[in-house]
């Protein structure tokens, strides 16, 4: 990620005040379908749906781009007795996810990664591990956002599909956001 973008979501973080806020419904809805053990939060951001998962019982570690996201989110479990391993950490760099791993469950909520960025994540994922990802799709685009940020089915199958099989794809259309949400599980 460039150091203007790194120094976006910083500001971003710094600027909010207040509680993480409410888990992602459509997490919240699927989270019977995670595997028992580690959960790794892609982009956690302050920690919404790490704090959620970790109050369910999970082993969740958090990572995420702003050191400001980050420290937000340690307060917050801490203030809530809760436990969330935390990584600051650029998904772009090659050794970002150096030390972490193995996981049962990928969670990705309103974030694509790019394929470099898949490769190394899935490569922390256990065998019939599975990936809850629930981001922008391409509807998305036309209220001007930008359409580099957003997925489609036939986008994700074609990318993912040789190392994971999809379970459930699901478009969402509720309030604008015009998300998709999918279920994966890694080939044994």
């Amino acid at each position: 990620m460039s150091d203007a973008d790194c120094a976006r979501w910083e500001a971003r973080w710094q600027a909010r005040t207040g509680d993480p806020g409410s888990p992602e419904p459509w997490l919240v809805a699927h989270a019977g379908e995670l595997r028992l053990g580690p959960v790794l939060d892609v982009a956690s951001g302050d920690g919404r749906n790490a704090l959620w998962l970790a109050a369910q019982g999970f082993a969740v570690t958090a990572l995420d781009i702003a050191p400001t996201a980050i420290a937000r989110l340690e307060a917050v479990a801490a203030a809530r007795g809760l436990k969330v391993t935390t990584r600051v950490a650029d998904l772009d760099e090659p050794r970002a996810l150096e030390g972490l791993g193995p996981f049962a469950s990928l969670v990705i909520i309103r974030f694509k990664p790019s394929a470099a960025q898949w490769h190394r994540l899935l490569d922390l994922l256990i065998p019939d591990g599975r990936v809850l990802l629930c981001t922008f799709g391409r509807e998305r685009a036309n209220s001007g956002f930008n359409p580099a940020f957003c997925v489609s089915e036939d986008e994700l199958r074609a990318l993912l599909e040789p190392r994971l099989r999809c379970l459930r794809y699901t478009r969402l259309g509720a309030a604008g956001d015009w998300l998709e949400g999918s279920i994966w599980e890694k080939r044994s």
